[in-house]
């Protein structure tokens, strides 16, 4: 039965019924098409989005790092610690966004399937992986220059780890040797993380001129020994006792018969 057989059928009240529902039924169709469409633009541009939001963040963190640490100076060289953003080295991120903007106007939401799309993904994974390595590098050697002015042995604290004070001392020593490895174990991001290194640099630096850590040769053979199966009388001699008697207290110390 074709329309004209319906609308020879139906009364002019009908007629307009059927039209008017048409009509309704035409316009909610297209608008669940254009629903559909707007859906699919939406997975589009939200797969867009998750595939290039881990490198980017790498990125974003990384250089975040690389202006912080660029505000760095060297302990002797008084130069930035990390060189600058060389584009021969590193790429041209600006070069290759333009071209992924160029085909977003030409493709829209189906760029994702575009080759750019995926080179410049892969492009900034390279980027960031090798601008990280680039200021880790720099980041690893200033701090070892940090630690160079303050590490010690702690081996030595054993000889005088008996002394209340001394071993307050180490304990603090020991805490804020800790620290400062956990603080510089990952690039900092901010100026108040750098910040945080250089206070616990400076606690070290304060810390290490605390420790007494020259002792006299023969004080420390004798110390050593009393640490360990005992020191012999000869081990004793004026040398030691007086350093005994100037920095420790001769009195816990007990002469046996084997």
């Amino acid at each position: 039965m074709n329309a004209e057989n319906i609308n020879d059928l139906l009364v002019p009240q009908d007629i307009c019924v059927f039209t008017r529902r048409s009509a309704n039924f035409k316009a909610r169709l297209q608008r669940y098409q254009q629903l559909e469409k707007a859906l699919n633009v939406r997975d589009n541009l939200l797969q867009i989005a998750k595939r290039i939001d881990a490198p980017t963040k790498k990125l974003a963190m990384t250089f975040c790092s690389y202006k912080v640490l660029r505000q760095v100076k060297g302990i002797e060289t008084n130069e930035p610690i990390v060189g600058p953003f060389d584009r021969k080295t590193f790429g041209n991120p600006q070069r290759l966004l333009m071209e992924f903007r160029a085909k977003y106007q030409e493709f829209h939401y189906d760029v994702a399937q575009q080759p750019e799309f995926s080179d410049l993904i892969k492009k900034i994974d390279v980027l960031a992986s090798a601008l990280y390595e680039h200021i880790n590098t720099a980041w690893c050697k200033y701090t070892q220059g940090l630690r160079a002015l303050w590490e010690v042995d702690q081996k030595l604290f054993s000889s005088l780890a008996h002394q209340e004070e001394q071993r307050k001392v180490q304990l603090r020593y020991i805490d804020l040797v800790a620290q400062f490895t956990s603080s510089t174990r990952v690039l900092p991001r901010t100026v108040d993380e750098f910040d945080t290194v250089v206070v616990l640099h400076e606690q070290l630096c304060q810390q290490r001129e605390a420790l007494k850590l020259d002792v006299p040769e023969e004080v420390n053979i004798f110390l050593k020994a009393v640490a360990g199966q005992g020191a012999t009388l000869d081990m004793l001699t004026e040398d030691v006792r007086t350093w005994l008697t100037g920095e420790d207290d001769p009195s816990r110390y007990r002469i046996k018969r084997l």
